[in-house]
C-alpha cells in the first residue's frame, strides 16, 4: 500500500460518520442501485456488452425479485407486526437483527401491540422507524395457525399480465433481402400469470418472446422462445416450503448459494449484509441462470434442512445439494453444499440424473451471525473442489443511535469459483481478491444525514481489462437534506482509482493509472399532493490508463409525477440532456417503467431523451402506455450489425395489461 492509500483510509476512518439516508422509500432503493449499477458493471466484461453496445438508450435490470417486495410493500399484502416472520423483518421491513429480536422479546412478554404508537416503546426503535413503518406494515391480530379450507381460498387471488414491446424504427436485421436477417417480427412479448392461496401455496407461469425470433414457425415452433413457471406450498406442518419447477437459492452471504442476490458496495452501511431467504419460486421472464426441478426445505422456526435437485438453466449443468440452517435469538449458524455435473449436449432425464450424482465440481460453506449486545456479526467461509478458500468477515457497529459503522473483510483465493454464487467483491469468478471496506451512517440533525464509504482492494490475478495483478481504491460520499416538508435535496460523489491496460499495442499490454470521479446532485419537490419534479445533474470525469487529459460527460434531467383519484390516472414524463467524450464516460438514471419491468437508463455520446409513461385503473384493470426516444445531435445511424438503425434517432414503444382477480 502506497503513501497515498494510507493516507486515503486514514482520512475515511476519521470522517466514517457520513452515511446516505437510510432506504425509506423505493425512489432512495433506486439511487442506490444506480450506484451499485456504476461502481460495478463492466459493459464488455459479460456476455452482455454486445447487447449493450446495441441499445443506446440503456439496459433492462432484469431483478424480478426485488420487483415482487417492491409491487408487495406498495400494492400487496402488507406484513402484520404481531405476525412478522424473520424474512419479512428483513427484506421487506428493512428492520436490523437486534430490531427483531426486541420486537419479539416485547410481544412475548406484554402481549400483542395494538398500535404503531407502540414501536416506540421497544428498545432499538425511534420515532422515524415508527413513521416508517407506517406505510409499509400493519397491526392486526395474529391469524389462526390452522385455517379452515374455505379461509384459505377466500384469500386467493389471480393476476395476469401481458406486455407488448417494440422499437418502432426499422433494424437492419428484419430487411429479407440481406442474406443474414431475424426469422420473427420486432416485437417483443411478455407475460405472467400467478395464482395464489393466501400465502400458502400458488402456482405462476411466465413466458417470453425476444424480439426478432420466431413465433409459432421456424425455430420456435412451441411458440415462447422462453418459458419459466413453479408452484410452491408454504407453511404445511413441518414443510415450510416445497418447490416444484424453476426457483433461486439464497444462503449465507452468498458465496457458494446466491443466485438473486445484489451485488456491489456503493450503498454504504445497509448494503454490507446479504440475507439468505433460502428457496425462492419464480416464474421469471429473463433468461438469467436459475435453478430448475425440486426443492424443499423442513423445519421450525429454529431449525431447518433444505435439498434441492434439478439443472441450471442456460447451461448444461445439473446441480444437487442442500443445507442446514439454525436460528436463534442471538445467534444464527448455516451450512450450504452443491454439487455440480456437466452433462454436455444430452437433455435426458436420465443422463441429468447421471450427471448429478457424478460431479465434477462442488461448493461447500459455513455461514453465521451474532448479536452482541447492539453490534452485529456475520460471516462466511467456503471452499471448492479444488480446496480454494474465500472468507467474508463483517460487523456493523452502532456506536450511537444517530452513528452506524460497518467494516468488512473479504478473501477470495485464485481459482475459487462458485457457478451459482455471488457475494461481496470486485473482480470475477476465479480471479483472487483481498479488501477490506469501510462504511459510515450519521444523522447530523433532523433533516440531514450523510454517508461514506471506502474500500481497498488487490486483486491477485487477472481480470477485465487488467493483464497482472492490481491494487484499487473506491470511495464514494453522500449528502441528504431535507430542505421542507416537501423538498429535499441530495449530493453524491464517487471516485475510483484502478490500473488498466493502456491502449495502443495490442501484443504488449502496459499497466497505468486509470482515475474517474463521478457527481450527482438532485432535487425532489412535491409543490401540490398531486405533482412530484425532481431536477437531477450527473457529471463524470474519467481519465485513460497513460495519459494526462480527462475527459468528462455530464447528464441533466427533469423528471414530472403527476397522480389523479378521479380517474385512477397516472403520468411520468422526462426530458433530459446528455453529452460525454465517448462510451467510457457513460452516465446511468433511474427510469420509469411499466410494472414489472426494471431500467436504469445508460446515456452516452451527445442527444436528447424523453419518455412518457400513462397508467390508469379501472377496477380490476391497469393499462400502462410508455413511449421513450433517443435522439443523437452527433450521429447518423444507431447500433450496429443487425441492430443497426439507419437514423439518428430511436424510438420505443410499451403497451401492457394486468388484470388482478
Amino acid at each position: 500500500m502506497n503513501t497515498k492509500h494510507l493516507l486515503s483510509i486514514t482520512c475515511i476512518l476519521w470522517l466514517s460518520p457520513l452515511r446516505g439516508m437510510s432506504q425509506t422509500d423505493s425512489t432512495t432503493l433506486h439511487e442506490r442501485l444506480v450506484d451499485l449499477w456504476e461502481m460495478e458493471w463492466e459493459p464488455a466484461e459479460a456476455t452482455q456488452g454486445l447487447e449493450a453496445l446495441q441499445h443506446p438508450e440503456g439496459l433492462e435490470f432484469a431483478s424480478e425479485e426485488l420487483l415482487e417486495r417492491i409491487d408487495r410493500n406498495q400494492g400487496g399484502r402488507r406484513p402484520n407486526m404481531n405476525d412478522l416472520s424473520y424474512e419479512e423483518a428483513v427484506n421487506i421491513l428493512s428492520l436490523n437483527d437486534f430490531q427483531y429480536y426486541q420486537l419479539q422479546l416485547y410481544i412475548e412478554t406484554y402481549g400483542r401491540l395494538y398500535s404503531l404508537h407502540e414501536i416506540e416503546a421497544i428498545e432499538g426503535f425511534t420515532a422515524a422507524d415508527r413513521l416508517r413503518l407506517a406505510g409499509l406494515a400493519v397491526i392486526e391480530p395474529p391469524p389462526r395457525r390452522h385455517p379452515t379450507f374455505r379461509e384459505l381460498l377466500k384469500g386467493g387471488r389471480h393476476v395476469f399480465w401481458v406486455r407488448h414491446r417494440q422499437v418502432l424504427e426499422r433494424q437492419d436485421g428484419y430487411d429479407t433481402t440481406r442474406p443474414k436477417h431475424y426469422e420473427g417480427s420486432p416485437a417483443h412479448v411478455q407475460f405472467r400469470y400467478e395464482y395464489a392461496i393466501s400465502q400458502r401455496a400458488g402456482i405462476r407461469f411466465a413466458g417470453e418472446k425476444d424480439a426478432g425470433e420466431a413465433f409459432f414457425r421456424g425455430a420456435e415452433r412451441r411458440g415462447f422462445g422462453h418459458c419459466s413457471g413453479s408452484a410452491h406450498l408454504d407453511n404445511a406442518g413441518w414443510v415450510k416450503r416445497a418447490v416444484l419447477g424453476d426457483f433461486r437459492l439464497n444462503f449465507g452471504q452468498g458465496l457458494v448459494l446466491g443466485s438473486s442476490m445484489m451485488s456491489g458496495k456503493g450503498s454504504g452501511v445497509d448494503g454490507v449484509r446479504r440475507f439468505g431467504e433460502g428457496i425462492r419460486p419464480v416464474a421469471t421472464t429473463s433468461e438469467s441462470r436459475h435453478f430448475r426441478g425440486v426443492a424443499a426445505t423442513v423445519g421450525n422456526t429454529r431449525w431447518a434442512g433444505s435439498a434441492f435437485a434439478g439443472e441450471v438453466t442456460e447451461s448444461r449443468n445439473a446441480a444437487l445439494g442442500g443445507a442446514v440452517t439454525c436460528r436463534l435469538p442471538r445467534f444464527g449458524l448455516s451450512g450450504q453444499a452443491v454439487c455440480y455435473g456437466d452433462y454436455g449436449d444430452s437433455a435426458g432425464v436420465r443422463e441429468k440424473w447421471h450427471a448429478m450424482v457424478h460431479p465434477r465440481q462442488w461448493n461447500a460453506g459455513l455461514a453465521y451471525h451474532a448479536l452482541i449486545r447492539h453490534c452485529l456479526l456475520f460471516g462466511e467461509a467456503a471452499v471448492n473442489e479444488k480446496g480454494k478458500l474465500a472468507a467474508l468477515q463483517a460487523a456493523i457497529l452502532p456506536v450511537t443511535p444517530a452513528l452506524r459503522l460497518a467494516v468488512l473483510l473479504r478473501h477470495y483465493a485464485t481459482d475459487f469459483q462458485s457457478p451459482m454464487g455471488n457475494g461481496f467483491r470486485t473482480g470475477t469468478n476465479g480471479c483472487g481478491e483481498f479488501g477490506s471496506y469501510l462504511a459510515g451512517h450519521l444523522v447530523l440533525s433532523k433533516n440531514v444525514e450523510a454517508d461514506l464509504f471506502a474500500d481497498y482492494y488487490r486483486l491477485t490475478w487477472l481480470s477485465y481489462c487488467t493483464d497482472a495483478p492490481v491494487q484499487g481504491f473506491d470511495a464514494g460520499a453522500g449528502l441528504t437534506c431535507r430542505l421542507t416538508r416537501n423538498s429535499n435535496l441530495a449530493l453524491r460523489y464517487q471516485w475510483r482509482t484502478r490500473p488498466s491496460n493502456e491502449s495502443g499495442d495490442p501484443r504488449l499490454h502496459r499497466l497505468a493509472e486509470q482515475c474517474r470521479h463521478r457527481f450527482r446532485l438532485s432535487w425532489g419537490n412535491t409543490p401540490l399532493p398531486c405533482l412530484k419534479t425532481k431536477t437531477e445533474l450527473n457529471m463524470v470525469f474519467n481519465r485513460e490508463p497513460g495519459k494526462r487529459q480527462w475527459r468528462k460527460g455530464i447528464l441533466l434531467y427533469q423528471d414530472f409525477s403527476v397522480s389523479l383519484n378521479r380517474p385512477n390516472l397516472a403520468f411520468a414524463l422526462r426530458v433530459a440532456y446528455f453529452d460525454t467524450d465517448s462510451y467510457d464516460e457513460r452516465l446511468y438514471a433511474y427510469e420509469n417503467d411499466v410494472y414489472y419491468a426494471f431500467t436504469i437508463g445508460s446515456y452516452y455520446y451527445q442527444g436528447i431523451r424523453g419518455y412518457l409513461l400513462m397508467r390508469y385503473k379501472v377496477q380490476r384493470f391497469t393499462l400502462w402506455l410508455r413511449l421513450s426516444r433517443t435522439r443523437y445531435l452527433n450521429r447518423t445511424d444507431i447500433g450496429s450489425g443487425l441492430t443497426r438503425i439507419d437514423k439518428p434517432h430511436k424510438t420505443e414503444l410499451k403497451v401492457q395489461g394486468m388484470y388482478r382477480f
